[in-house]
């Protein structure tokens, strides 16, 4: 992490104080207006066709599923608003992801690519995501966050008929996940790689802990649209032995198992920090859980920031990841009033981005607005759509 000097936080403080405190469960109106007014900046980085850049202005779309993250804004948005707008920005997402799967080249059917050039014509775009990586695609968070924003889409919106005519990418993206992606732990690998100079794809072996949360809520999502048990029974396996990620000297879980079966453990960045709150959040009770909170609540500093080092440049995303997290298993319930009083002062930007660390001219990447909208509101990993009774 880089260097930030001490007094910035106290200058964004004055700059950028913003109203607001509260989360789902007491439907806060400040929370809401703010959402609302993020929900607005990501609707205005969308284009015609439903695309969304993984940065304002970027080049490309969908890099590591980064558009799938964002795109969760507008489900919360419209749950908490009603706003229409909201609907249709996530249902023009979700066509946009549709759009761009693969649907004919086999093995690949039901897989993305890497990234997509974020201008028609949306085109594959090269991109390294190793070293000594040519390219990447079929991604194990891209095809089950797919999955898992058709099931918000069906219970945020009365559009049915829209969720039936995604029930076969969603099948497709999921069959390819099972049937390429899966290893004998139960677990997934990352995707596949382009090996430089090679032009062969070959499965990347890495079990990357943030993959293994997004495949959890792609198959109950699956389960849930599809009705068919195999997509259940490999969620649970996967909670069943999401301990094997679970690094017993740190006490919190690894960041990935190498292809070597070897845990990287996590380190004071912001990776491990996410790492920690995605997984408590998606996977619940757990002593693994409970404890990989417990490790990022340790690294809560008196100011509200997460970092082992006053020098250490504050990220956003952590105290999001916590909140998430710790919510989910009733924990430091005072500290989460904390932090959200500190998001309400620093995570906005005038233009009501989202920016990715406390230091001057942030990046404001547009999957933080997902991230940000279902730590606010309190949100549920797989919320359910209250319907009315059958008679």
């Amino acid at each position: 992490m880089g260097r930030v000097l001490p007094p910035l936080i106290g200058l964004l403080a004055a700059a950028l104080a913003i109203a607001g405190v509260g989360g789902m469960a007491q439907a806060d109106t400040n929370w809401t207006m703010r959402v609302r007014a993020v929900g607005d900046y990501l609707l205005a980085q969308q284009t015609a066709h439903g695309c969304i850049p993984d940065a304002p202005g970027g080049l490309r779309a969908n890099q590591d599923a980064a558009m799938a993250y964002a795109l969760v804004t507008f489900a919360h948005a419209y749950r908490v608003t009603s706003a229409d707008r909201f609907r249709r920005g996530l249902r023009s997402g979700i066509e946009w992801l549709a759009a761009t799967v693969e649907k004919r080249e086999r093995p690949w059917v039901g897989s993305w690519r890497h990234a997509y050039s974020a201008k028609p014509p949306y085109v594959a775009l090269p991109t390294s995501p190793a070293e000594n990586v040519e390219d990447g695609r079929g991604g194990t968070a891209n095809a089950a966050l797919f999955a898992y924003l058709v099931y918000l889409y069906g219970e945020v919106a009365p559009d049915r008929s829209f969720v039936l005519k995604m029930r076969p990418y969603v099948r497709a993206a999921l069959d390819f996940l099972l049937e390429r992606n899966l290893a004998e732990n139960h677990l997934f690998y990352t995707g596949w790689y382009r090996i430089r100079g090679t032009g062969r794809w070959e499965l990347y072996r890495m079990q990357v802990a943030t993959d293994q949360a997004a495949a959890y809520l792609g198959l109950r999502a699956g389960q849930r649209l599809l009705a068919h048990r195999r997509y259940g029974v490999a969620a649970d396996r996967l909670a069943r032995e999401i301990d094997v990620l679970y690094h017993k000297e740190s006490r919190a879980f690894a960041v990935a198992r190498d292809p070597g079966g070897k845990l990287i453990p996590p380190a004071d960045d912001c990776e491990s920090y996410l790492t920690q709150g995605y997984l408590a959040w998606v996977f619940g009770h757990q002593r693994e859980t409970k404890d990989a909170i417990q490790w990022l609540q340790d690294r809560h500093a008196p100011d509200g920031t997460f970092r082992r080092k006053r020098t250490d440049v504050p990220y956003i995303q952590p105290a999001l990841a916590f909140c998430l997290g710790a919510r989910r298993l009733g924990l430091y319930p005072s500290d989460r009033g904390q932090i959200k009083r500190w998001l309400r002062t620093y995570a906005l930007t005038p233009q009501h981005a989202i920016r990715e660390a406390l230091v001057p001219n942030p990046a404001t990447p547009s999957h933080l607005t997902g991230w940000f909208t279902l730590a606010v509101l309190d949100a549920d990993p797989l919320p359910r759509r209250e319907r009315d009774p059958t008679p």
